[in-house]
């Protein structure tokens, strides 16, 4: 029977769902007006107008300010309705008291740089420009939590396995935002970097393989519930894969220079992906969101081996610009990232439960990708545009501070 069809949808799965799935659903309750309010000022705030100040800080530019407190303010109304809402015994609500933090703090440094009570040494630009990025990560952390939290997941004894998925896959999509960052804003990449970019991602690579063996199937549980199935160590196992072949990356390219490129990160995405592809689930669902992430991931891996053959072979001429390929393996970096957050065990009982079939969730999940991207390029682009047209530099520069 086809999974997209209404009644059948439930019927084919009602057999097969574990005990807890009647709990991932939407909320009985409408969103409140101080919910709605809350998020709107936030996103205003924490989205659109503060990241716009801090690249208007990179670059430099003389209405950084401006921008700052615009943001600043309506990012603080925000955090105000959301707690007009009342619910406040949760871990988003909690962790808004430490967004708050750094609000005042980020605020605060700009203020006293504007009005001259502190000096606008190295140290000082130094750490409020940290503090912006800082806030920057946090607030993507943030939204995970919101949404997480409205949605009741991860919070009925599978923590573990979902923190797996939200930190890999969070892992993969901002290494490709970094690498999109990093070919529009510094030129060619390769060049800009004291060893190839295959070196850092292979540390990205240790990194998610690390989270994925001890995370994924609650690794250090002893209790006799704690049985392996297929599927338990099939997952640790790509975790370990990823953890040995991000390590031989490393090791591969350590002395190498930027030019010299290795495939290792490549054949690894192709091989991970292969398997998840295979990989079969209990539910249909959930082989099919694997399925959707295994793709991603072979893509991923065949365009890197073609950007990577490309450029070490000096087919193509390094520019300014990067090449139109090279945005292939920042797409299914990325896709694929948010393929692996979208796959976790809860999230696919919420699925099946509210009859949303696998055409559409991938459908809502690419677009998710290509406004990820398309948020990025915006603010290359604008960071790009300011340090151009922008005549008037913030801040003096260090030899002149030295001399006063």
């Amino acid at each position: 029977m086809d999974m997209d069809m209404g009644g059948g949808h439930s019927m084919e799965h009602s057999s097969k769902l574990p005990d807890d799935a009647m709990f991932y659903h939407w909320p009985d309750q409408p969103m409140t007006w101080a919910l709605r309010t809350h998020l709107l000022l936030c996103f205003v705030g924490y989205v659109v107008l503060l990241p716009i100040g801090l690249v208007m800080e990179m670059a430099r530019y003389k209405y950084q300010s401006i921008m700052q407190m615009a943001g600043a303010l309506f990012a603080l109304i925000g955090i105000l309705f959301g707690w007009v809402n009342g619910h406040l015994d949760n871990i988003y609500a909690r962790f808004g008291w430490f967004m708050l933090m750094l609000l005042v703090g980020q605020t605060a440094i700009s203020v006293c740089m504007d009005l001259g009570m502190l000096g606008r040494t190295r140290r000082i630009d130094m750490a409020y420009r940290g503090i912006g990025v800082a806030q920057f990560f946090f607030t993507y952390v943030a939204m995970v939590f919101g949404v997480t939290n409205y949605l009741g997941l991860c919070s009925r004894g599978h923590l573990g396995q979902c923190i797996s998925h939200f930190a890999r896959g969070s892992g993969l999509m901002m290494s490709s935002m970094l690498l999109l960052v990093g070919m529009r804003v510094c030129g060619p990449m390769m060049l800009n970097l004291r060893r190839p970019p295959e070196f850092y991602a292979s540390i990205v690579m240790m990194t998610v393989g690390l989270i994925g063996t001890f995370t994924e199937h609650n690794f250090f549980q002893s209790s006799a519930s704690a049985s392996w199935s297929h599927k338990d160590l099939q997952h640790t196992f790509i975790g370990v894969s990823w953890l040995a072949g991000g390590l031989l990356g490393v090791l591969m390219t350590w002395r190498n220079s930027p030019r010299d490129r290795t495939a290792i990160p490549s054949i690894i995405y192709i091989a991970t992906g292969i398997s998840m592809i295979i990989h079969q689930q209990d539910l249909k669902m959930a082989s099919h969101t694997h399925f959707l992430f295994g793709a991603a991931l072979v893509c991923l891996g065949i365009s890197s081996i073609c950007e990577v053959a490309l450029m070490a072979s000096g087919f193509v001429q390094e520019k300014g610009e990067p090449e139109s390929f090279q945005y292939m393996p920042v797409l299914f970096m990325c896709l694929s990232g948010i393929f692996l957050m979208g796959s976790n065990r809860d999230m696919i009982l919420f699925l099946i439960n509210s009859q949303i079939d696998i055409v559409t969730y991938a459908l809502l999940l690419s677009s998710v990708c290509f406004v990820v991207i398309l948020y990025f390029c915006m603010l290359s682009d604008l960071y790009l545009a300011l340090r151009q047209l922008s005549p008037v530099v913030k801040y003096r520069r260090l030899a002149e501070d030295a001399a006063v």
